[in-house]
């Protein structure tokens, strides 16, 4: 990399002596105007420090510049570069113009005498990817991911003949270049502090796809980007410009999603939308912007296996999936009498989910095995024998996409009584999604909160009424609940991790930090109707879980319980109903019981308006002795 500087230094030093360049007044002061253009800031990913009051590219590779200067100043960087791009009779694939095609294509158009020198590499290079159009790719949240809590986003680059399949295309991904020794915990603390560089890749579309749609059973939809090929060939040019650089990653806003905006920004002067997601870049919002600047334009879903999986066996009979089971684990089933019994088109189901099961487990499961080869091979040639074709029902795409969800951020407004005592609610979320939110377009059964405050006025003096204090009433740093629900194919296990800052209900009670862990199993409520339609009743789950408070009003400051919650959610489109209850006796530490039951109903106003009701009870027993506390709201949840 010095030895790269040395020369375009000295490029640099024999092109002023030439007579090409001539620095005179006036192409000093264009030089300057460029230097302060949006186009040639965002071409080297500058961004402004509001308070530092400089502005400062957001790449960290020195290869990335060729002034000394070029991380911090525009200016500095563009006039080292101008000369250099200027420069004739170069070697293939030697000069400026070869390593930054983006930069010398936008900045041409000020200095149209330049001459193209050949850059074989990065034409052979060009003419592998063959992009005519851009898709941006968001495969939709996974919770057993720290990086793919909210989701993830990259961009596909389409080939001209769209006779192609698209899984033979290139895609650009943006991803934390971690150390693959290190476990989910220090994955997830480098990742929050930036403690990973993040890199810039481009590799096959279906690696990618067999990534997600496979290994994560995540859904996946496609945004076709409205760009012309120009911007399109731009796109290409910076992505030539940045593969072997790296940048700061962070989770939660510079991410994937807003890297990847920052490339299209780069690529065209009609977009410039990373700058609305300096504090945090949700990948769902990253393609809501673009949405809005009316930069998308045809969406296709490809539903993972798991949706084809659950969507399949919805269209069996119980007999018929136990079947499918017991022939994946005896394949020799296929020749006994269960199994012949069945009608053509019965058998056709049974083989097809079977393999779809063995698929299943040997991808999800990692269960890769010599016998499940075989197993594979007689099944596929079973079905192969059964003329019948197109034996289930086509996958139903989800009425409401992801993007057309509620939006990120809540705002909460709630008028209840506790204890007798009135109080309001002001509440404030940064993300995500609860359980007891509108449901449309998040997962069934998971929860990821973040950053949620609420506030409490509540009038303590029972008597006069006029004695009104405000309190931190909670607050939720992390809240993640999932509950996949169990089937005869797919066994997921429920689990939940929880931390803040929280009070009881009682009388008296004061702020305490907790940490609540726990794990166990989730069931649909279906019933299927005479026409093989289900009737969807929620779900019921059960938690085994372990809750440690630290607090000054706890004896020994701290307890430790341990116990179990139970309870049903219903997550319909209009009406979202939970009841829960929890029994978690002390461990260590302060030596209490703690029992709840809490019931909640909310109902949808508008696509980002619920209006909710919730009551609570909780009980608390030391020494044979029980105190309790009751309340009761009604609130607005408003998300922006």
């Amino acid at each position: 990399m010095f030895f790269l500087k040395k020369s375009y230094a000295a490029c640099f030093i024999i092109s002023l002596l030439t007579p090409f360049q001539s620095y005179s007044a006036e192409s000093s002061q264009t030089i300057q105007k460029i230097s302060a253009m949006q186009q040639w800031q965002h071409l080297l990913h500058y961004r402004s420090h509001s308070i530092l009051g400089y502005m400062e590219s957001e790449n960290d590779s020195d290869n990335f510049f060729i002034s000394e200067m070029g991380k911090v100043d525009p200016h500095s960087e563009l006039l080292a570069e101008v000369p250099l791009f200027a420069m004739q009779n170069q070697l293939d694939n030697e000069s400026l113009q070869c390593r930054f095609p983006a930069r010398y294509h936008w900045l041409k158009q000020f200095y149209p005498d330049w001459v193209d020198q050949p850059c074989s590499e990065l034409s052979a290079w060009k003419d592998e990817i063959d992009a005519h159009k851009l898709t941006l790719i968001f495969p939709a949240s996974y919770l057993n991911s720290p990086s793919s809590m909210y989701g993830h986003s990259l961009i596909r680059l389409d080939k001209e003949d769209e006779s192609k399949s698209k899984l033979l295309s290139y895609s650009v991904n943006f991803a934390a270049n971690a150390d693959p020794t290190d476990n989910e915990l220090v994955f997830s603390y480098k990742g929050l502090a930036g403690g990973y560089p993040g890199v810039v890749s481009i590799l096959p579309y279906y690696a990618k796809v067999n990534e997600y749609s496979h290994l994560e059973h995540r859904d996946v939809w496609e945004y076709q980007l409205n760009l012309t090929e120009q911007e399109v060939d731009q796109f290409v040019n910076h992505i030539w410009e940045t593969k072997e650089t790296e940048f700061d990653y962070f989770f939660f806003d510079e991410n994937c999603s807003y890297r990847l905006l920052a490339l299209l920004d780069a690529s065209s002067e009609r977009i410039n939308v990373a700058d609305d997601f300096s504090l945090k870049a949700m990948p769902i919002d990253t393609i809501r912007s673009l949405i809005d600047s009316d930069k998308v334009g045809e969406v296709e879903y490809r539903p993972s296996s798991g949706v084809m999986l659950n969507q399949q066996q919805e269209q069996l009979s119980d007999e018929q999936k136990i079947l499918a089971v017991n022939i994946v684990e005896n394949v020799d089933l296929i020749n006994d009498e269960e199994f012949l019994s069945l009608t053509s088109f019965e058998q056709a189901q049974v083989l097809e989910i079977s393999i779809s099961y063995l698929r299943y487990l040997v991808v999800k499961k990692k269960q890769r095995s010599p016998e499940n080869r075989k197993k594979s091979l007689a099944l596929l040639s079973a079905r192969s024998k059964i003329s019948v074709q197109d034996v289930f029902q086509p996958i139903v795409e989800p009425e409401v996409r992801d993007d057309q969800g509620h939006l990120t951020h809540r705002a909460t407004v709630a008028l209840g009584q506790q204890n007798g005592d009135g109080f309001i609610d002001l509440g404030m979320r940064i993300a995500y999604h609860e359980l007891m939110d509108l449901p449309d377009g998040f997962i069934r059964g998971g929860q990821i909160e973040m950053g949620a405050l609420t506030l409490r006025g509540i009038n303590k003096d029972s008597t006069s009424r006029d004695d009104f204090s405000l309190q931190l009433q909670r607050f939720k740093v992390i809240n993640i609940l999932s509950l996949g629900a169990r089937d005869y194919f797919q066994q997921p296990i429920s689990w939940r991790v929880s931390t803040g800052f929280d009070r009881f209900i009682l009388e008296g009670s004061d702020l305490f930090a907790h940490l609540d862990v726990g794990g166990g199993y989730s069931y649909d409520l279906s019933i299927k109707n005479k026409d093989k339609t289900s009737s969807d009743y929620g779900q019921i789950y059960g938690l085994l879980e372990t809750r440690l408070k630290a607090s000054g009003q706890f004896e020994d400051d701290y307890q430790l319980s341990a116990g179990a919650q139970i309870g049903w959610l219903y997550q319909g489109s209009q009406w979202q109903m939970k009841a829960h209850g929890s029994w978690l006796p002390s461990v260590l530490g302060d030596d209490f019981d703690y029992q709840d039951i809490v019931l909640s109903l909310g109902s949808k106003l508008d696509r980002n308006l619920q209006i909710r009701v919730e009551a609570s009870q909780q009980w608390l027993t030391k020494s044979g002795k029980a105190s309790d506390g009751d309340s009761v709201s009604l609130g607005l949840n408003w998300y922006f």
